[in-house]
C-alpha cells in the first residue's frame, strides 16, 4: 500500500493543473494557492488538498481559494 504524498513540489503542481511553472510560483506569491516552504534548503511545497479543490473548482484558480 502506497500513500500519496500530503505535498506537491511547484513541478508536480504545474503538471497537475497543466500550466506553466512561472504561473504556480505567481499565484502562491499572490496568495491565490497555498504554499509552505520546507526542509533545511526551504522548498516551496503546495498541500494536495489545494490542488484537489482547484481541480474540482478551476474558478478557484481565480478567486484564491486553492
Amino acid at each position: 500500500m502506497t500513500e500519496e504524498p500530503m505535498t506537491l513540489s511547484v513541478p508536480e503542481v504545474a503538471k497537475a493543473l497543466g500550466v506553466g511553472l512561472q504561473s504556480v510560483y505567481r499565484a502562491i506569491q499572490e496568495k491565490r494557492l497555498p504554499a509552505l516552504r520546507v526542509g533545511t534548503k526551504p522548498k516551496l511545497r503546495v498541500p494536495r488538498v489545494a490542488v484537489e479543490r482547484l481541480m474540482d473548482d478551476p474558478g478557484a484558480w481565480q478567486r484564491g481559494e486553492g
